[in-house]
């Protein structure tokens, strides 16, 4: 937003600055995150009670909040949870008198990875458009895509697909590969983009099966119909809407697919509860996906998520598997496949709807 075009602050952003100010609207808490900030290492809540003088549960109330909010990083070492302040904060914190006279800081979240829904659809869209212009995409560093981690160089084969198809690509992986489609299946792609998995798909259930893929990007549908076009698929069909809550019936899909899009879901549990729903009793779940393993230091962690640009609230391997076991998901593997740094991992993640 320039400064003189007498439009009020972008709502999403105002909401945002709103969250942060609401985190930080109780003494104790001001507390906490000033207790931290001074001693720049983490701290157990025992220690954190000791030196605020408030009881543990209360003081576990405000830490949970401010972690919610991106204050602060909690990182799990055995059975003790360890605090420290989120560094990123001290320069994305506006003061209350930038964002009343119109001079906030340049948008953007304290936990430096998270994005909200909006931004998410934004940030898509406009890769979406420049992929129509013909230029290559990337929504990490691009080192991570000229190794071939992400993007196009993740796949084992790519059956002459339209140049723009591979060009647009934005996975961690080649779920196609291990998601065992057969000839009549019904599958389902979530998080589309530019449609190169449902096209791989397309082929490998053919003749007699149907490619889905769901997107909450307009501009990435109307690309992916495009490389459908392209391609000459007729077996394909793109939907709008997001993936915590899909267009598609109980129990319609054969196998669901997902290339680094469950990782940018703010609602993990909706979005995998779905993806149960929709599945046929012994249907087949198939994912690239971004996780977490192993111990690591929040703030580094925080920053290899930040380069890699596709993670929102990246789950452990361990929460991944105990989320599938909840909903009711059986034969879970999870196999790590690519290593970034700082425990984040990709990795293949396969389960089956009994029945």
């Amino acid at each position: 937003m320039k400064e003189d075009d007498g439009a009020p602050l972008d709502k999403a952003d105002a909401d945002e600055y709103a969250s942060w100010f609401k985190a930080l609207s109780d003494g104790t808490r001001i507390r906490i995150v000033s207790l931290l900030a001074k001693r720049r290492e983490p701290m157990k809540v025992g220690a954190i009670v000791d030196a605020v003088g408030v009881g543990q549960s209360t003081v576990s109330h405000h830490l949970k909040i401010l972690a919610e909010v991106g204050f602060v990083l909690a990182q799990h070492s055995g059975t003790s949870t360890l605090y420290q302040v989120n560094e990123s904060c001290v320069t994305a914190f506006p003061s209350a008198a930038d964002v009343v006279m119109g001079r906030p800081a340049p948008p953007r979240t304290c936990l430096g990875v998270s994005m909200s829904h909006k931004n998410i659809i934004d940030k898509y869209s406009s890769l979406a458009r420049t992929a129509l212009d013909g230029a290559q995409v990337t929504d990490c560093e691009p080192r991570a895509f000229a190794d071939g981690k992400f993007g196009a160089g993740g796949y084992v084969k790519l059956d002459d697909l339209p140049e723009g198809a591979a060009r647009a690509s934005l996975g961690c992986g080649d779920p196609v590969a291990v998601a065992d489609l057969r000839p009549g299946d019904i599958v389902l792609d979530l998080g589309s983009g530019g449609g190169i998995d449902v096209l791989l798909s397309a082929r490998r259930v053919s003749p007699g099966g149907k490619a889905y893929g769901l997107d909450a990007s307009a501009d990435m549908v109307a690309l992916a119909r495009r490389h459908a076009a392209e391609a000459g698929a007729d077996n394909v069909e793109f939907l709008l809407g997001d993936i915590e809550n899909i267009p598609l019936p109980d129990a319609s899909v054969d196998a669901v697919i997902s290339n680094c899009a469950l990782c940018l879901s703010s609602d993990k549990t909706a979005t995998l509860t779905e993806a149960f729903r929709v599945l046929k009793p012994a249907g087949r779940f198939g994912i690239s996906d971004v996780v977490a393993h192993g111990e690591a230091d929040p703030a580094e962690r925080q920053r290899v998520e930040a380069q890699i640009g596709c993670a929102v609230g990246t789950l452990t391997t361990h929460q991944y598997r105990d989320m599938l076991s909840a909903i009711g998901f059986g034969d879970i593997d999870i196999t790590l496949t690519a290593d970034h740094g700082a425990g984040i991992h990709s990795a293949i993640v396969q389960a089956i709807k009994p029945g």
